[in-house]
């Protein structure tokens, strides 16, 4: 029995020893920055020009989107107007009620392409832009001796002093080629 106790004994030391832990306090020791990635891609040049860019690919895609409804829209006002339909021979109606589903199926089709490739430009816009401020905020963090860097929205709460977005910014716009 007495036995078995030093075991015990000895294996509670060992247990403890193994489970405590040195008081350090290592909250103290990291060095942290915050991003606000959004302010980062609104402000910089690169962003500015990306954004202007993106908007651009929209506009033209909308204007694409808009002579196609207006043409349909003329279809369909000859197609409403008994007068009109009347003055032409079943043939010619028939060809416009074709040319009609014609154009609907082209616009749809149409419609679903332009949403692909926009959605596809936001990806790679979104990307770029992401690893630009990634790259920024490594370099930020080695010139100011930071341990972590992390993004605002990751935050219930951070004091001002941890942001470094105009550093970042900063780092973004001396690098943009542009």
């Amino acid at each position: 029995m007495k036995m078995s106790k030093k075991i015990f004994a000895t294996l509670a030391v060992a247990f403890l020893s193994m489970t405590a832990v040195p008081e350090v306090d290592a909250a103290n020791d990291i060095k942290v920055g915050v991003i606000n990635f959004k302010q980062a891609v609104e402000r910089s040049k690169l962003g500015m020009q990306e954004q202007s860019s993106f908007e651009a690919l929209k506009k033209q895609a909308e204007q694409v989107l808009q002579d196609k409804e207006k043409r349909m829209a003329e279809i369909a006002g000859k197609l409403d107007d008994p007068d009109y339909l009347d003055s032409l021979s079943p043939e010619a109606e028939a060809e416009l009620k074709h040319k009609f589903r014609i154009f609907n199926q082209e616009l749809a089709q149409q419609q679903q392409q332009l949403y692909q490739t926009l959605s596809q430009a936001n990806f790679k816009v979104v990307q770029k832009l992401t690893d630009n401020v990634n790259d920024a905020a490594e370099k930020v963090a080695k010139e100011k001796n930071l341990d972590i860097i992390i993004n605002e929205d990751a935050c219930f709460f951070f004091s001002e002093t941890l942001d470094i977005t105009d550093a970042a910014v900063d780092v973004m716009d001396k690098e943009a080629h542009l």
